[in-house]
């Protein structure tokens, strides 16, 4: 049998038979039957996909796919991601679009740091360096130095450091620049975590120039931390009674000046005075009776043998015996004489010895007034030292009554 032979002319095809026919009673062939027996000029393979990929030749953009790669509809390997690496070729199957990807389809990572270009703030990285998830060098003391060049690894955060990530110090006192909250504390000066020198008593001093480390607290103290002396008597402002003393008048122990001292000895277990003192008494009532403003206190003191209720008992009698004298003796009025006894405080001597003991044993008369000024216009009374043997072997012994 012949061939046909199918000519389109617009949407009709007309086949024109040419040649023998063998059999007049064969039914015509649709196109499409035609078709696909080949019996059409141009269209003999329209069916072949050489790759398989199920896209015809003749469609098939990507005729070479390999055997099971999943094509597109133009017969090409897909690309999820659309990054130009076909999907079975991509090892990043979801990189963002608009990446730029290496052959794998990965981001690429020019410094090999293992975090993409794209995501990378530290792009130069050196080879072998550890980074952060940002492509940049570990700093795990955040000190701005990374940890391959840091030699102090465990820098407090906030310290300023230098190029090798160690703290500077200026004022050498342990505690970092940035850190430190008194960058110039003076050498050797002891410091509290935030570099400030310690200052243990609070008196604005720091220990290092504090002569006075236990001042307590709320008391004025001058440079050295020492409680402030605005007379200069020697005791200072917070216990100076009398702050007002002229300079190089004696005080006692709070501060007030010395009228007279008595350091002599009572007969044993005794606070009767000695008749042989009364010149020295006279002395200081013609003061009392010249400078009739003025009031005294007489204060009386015992060495430290015994008990310390018994001679404070012993050393107000004591002080009690010179005030009767100055009132029925010399007409002193009352009101102007007060009395103390501080028993065996306050010491002037050690009481180691007989002679610190016999020291010990005095009485003070003490200006309450602090007019000293008109007193040093007066007589003076000198102390009357006692004699080495009117030292007592004791001061004191076991409390008995005492004869008035």
């Amino acid at each position: 049998m012949k061939k046909t032979f199918a000519v389109g002319i617009m949407t009709s095809i007309i086949l024109v038979g040419c040649g023998e026919v063998t059999n007049q009673n064969i039914a015509p062939k649709s196109v499409t039957d035609m078709m696909s027996e080949k019996q059409v000029v141009g269209w003999e393979n329209y069916k072949d996909d050489d790759d398989n990929d199920k896209v015809p030749n003749y469609l098939d953009k990507c005729p070479n796919t390999p055997v099971n790669v999943p094509v597109n509809k133009d017969g090409c390997p897909r690309d999820g991601d659309g990054d130009g690496v076909a999907d079975y070729l991509d090892e990043c199957p979801n990189t963002p679009i608009g990446i730029a990807v290496a052959e794998n389809g990965c981001a690429i990572d020019s410094d090999n740091d293992g975090v993409a270009d794209y995501k990378d703030k530290c792009p130069n990285t050196p080879a072998g360096i550890e980074v952060d998830m940002y492509g940049c060098g570990i700093d795990r003391d955040r000190d701005g130095v990374i940890d391959i060049n840091d030699k102090c690894s465990n820098t407090p955060i906030g310290a300023i450091v230098d190029e090798n990530g160690c703290s500077l110090d200026d004022d050498k006192d342990g505690v970092a620049n940035g850190i430190d909250k008194c960058p110039d504390t003076p050498s050797g000066a002891t410091v509290d975590k935030n570099g400030c020198a310690i200052d243990s008593d609070k008196d604005s001093v720091i220990d290092l120039f504090d002569k006075c480390p236990n001042t307590p607290e709320g008391v004025v103290v001058g440079a050295d931390g020492c409680p402030l002396d605005t007379d200069g008597d020697g005791v200072n402002d917070m216990k100076d009674k009398c702050p007002d003393t002229p300079k190089d008048v004696k005080v006692n122990f709070q501060g007030c000046p010395i009228v007279a001292e008595y350091r002599f000895n009572f007969k044993f277990n005794s606070y009767k005075i000695d008749k042989k003192y009364y010149p020295q008494i006279e002395k200081l009532a013609n003061i009392l009776k010249n400078n009739k403003y003025i009031k005294i206190e007489i204060q009386g003191y015992t060495d430290n043998v015994g008990s310390y209720l018994y001679n404070k008992e012993l050393s107000l009698k004591r002080a009690n015996a010179l005030r009767e004298i100055l009132i029925n003796k010399f007409k002193i009025s009352p009101e102007r004489i007060s009395i103390i006894g501080y028993g065996s405080d306050y010491p002037v001597a050690s009481n180691a010895t007989k002679e610190g003991q016999a020291k010990n044993r005095r009485i003070l008369v003490i200006d309450k007034t602090n007019s000293i000024q008109s007193l040093l216009a007066s007589p003076n009374l000198k102390e009357v030292q006692p004699k080495t043997d009117e030292v007592e072997k004791s001061e004191n012994i076991t409390p008995t009554k005492i004869d008035k």
